[in-house]
């Protein structure tokens, strides 16, 4: 598994603190005619009260993107990714956007038990599938740092073939992560 680089995207894991999968998304708005591809697993962010994907890796994110759904041509449509420049209405993005939810993800390159609970790092910004629907994010295992970045590897997922103390393993380790930059860290009211 984690001898061969397949990067996936973001999939939901837990709530930190809680057992399996019991992440829940919330709706958002994508804008008609949005002009770029959302996969399932991307990270995304809030821009002007419209989800887009991020194009940074210091953009703040508002979560990560799992589907959507919306109208076009007065047919609804469910799908695992939002096509470029889709001309649409009812458009709803579904994005596990909760304060504490994990996620798992597979690294660009090798890391070590010393980087869990140790480091943030920023991701990949990979191009998705078309096909499958699946994002090409990642973490970027040349970034670690003790600065802000937008994930931090909490745990290895515990599944044959990724042991991290294995070195054929720990080549491209599929890593149990948290979001650091959202938008839930940097909320700021006007009194």
């Amino acid at each position: 598994m984690s001898t061969s680089k397949a990067l996936d995207g973001f999939r939901p894991s837990r709530i930190r603190g809680s057992g399996s999968n019991s992440t829940g998304n919330s709706e958002y708005r994508i804008a008609s005619g949005y002009n770029a591809n959302i996969f399932t697993g991307d990270i995304v962010k809030n821009v002007d009260g419209y989800i887009n994907v991020i194009t940074t890796t210091t953009d703040i994110a508002a979560g990560v993107f799992v589907g959507c759904n919306y109208t076009a041509n007065g047919e609804p449509k469910w799908s695992k990714y939002w096509p470029s420049g889709t001309s649409a209405s009812d458009i709803k993005a579904l994005v596990v956007d909760g304060p504490s939810p994990t996620f798992i993800v597979q690294a660009d390159a090798s890391c070590t038990v010393g980087d869990i609970n140790s480091y943030n790092f920023d991701v990949t910004l990979g191009a998705g599938s078309t096909v499958t629907g699946k994002s090409g994010f990642g973490l970027k295992a040349s970034t670690r740092t003790t600065s802000s970045a937008m994930v931090r590897p909490i745990g290895v997922w515990d599944v044959p073939g990724n042991d991290i103390d294995v070195g054929a393993e720990r080549a491209y380790p599929v890593l149990e992560v948290r979001l650091v930059q959202t938008q839930d860290a940097y909320v700021s009211t006007a009194i």
